[in-house]
């Protein structure tokens, strides 16, 4: 089953590859995060170059097809960028809807109210994870960079020796090792 992925400004902004990231899927990006990704792109840091190239591919995306009515992605999934659903007729009253966090989240919220299969906001905003719970829309962040430290170099390599190649460790005081290459200053 496909899902539909409404993408937060931060994911885009922390890594402009998420774009791209998932895979069959449905990739939804309210119009109010390409107002905050343009009024990035002047930065002179990594956000403002993120900013330029998430641009450089929303443009690049164009020459498939227009953007609100969704493009297919090299991965096989569509990327759309929402116009609609940004009501917040039945969304809960204290949310200011003058917030892009807010719209970001009606997106999500009539997304997922007008029956469009499993929809999550993916965001790396806590307190937007938070409200979106409140709210009744699944959320998910972005683990796409995290470093999975189980498969990591440990500086450590477990080699087994049988009783002759230990006892000739210990006699010489080394032992050269077949079936692996050590590391530098290993």
């Amino acid at each position: 089953m496909h899902k539909t992925y409404v993408l937060d400004t931060n994911v885009l902004l922390h890594n402009p590859e998420a774009l791209f990231a998932f895979e069959d899927n449905h990739v939804v990006i309210p119009l109010t995060v390409i107002e905050e990704i343009d009024s990035q792109k002047k930065r002179q840091d990594e956000i403002g170059r993120n900013a330029r190239v998430v641009s450089r591919e929303l443009d690049a995306l164009r020459s498939l097809g227009h953007l609100s009515e969704g493009v297919p992605m090299p991965s096989g999934g569509k990327l759309t960028i929402e116009l609609n659903h940004s009501s917040i007729i039945n969304f809960p009253k204290g949310l200011d809807p003058e917030k892009h966090d807010n719209r970001i989240l009606a997106v999500a919220f009539n997304l997922n109210h007008a029956g469009q299969g499993i929809v999550s906001l993916v965001t790396k905003d806590l307190n937007l994870r938070i409200k979106a719970d409140v709210v009744g829309v699944r959320t998910e962040d972005f683990y796409n960079d995290k470093v999975d430290y189980d498969h990591l170099y440990s500086g450590v390599v477990d080699k087994y020796l049988s009783a002759q190649e230990l006892d000739r460790f210990y006699r010489e005081q080394r032992l050269k090792l077949s079936g692996c290459q050590p590391l530098p200053n290993q």
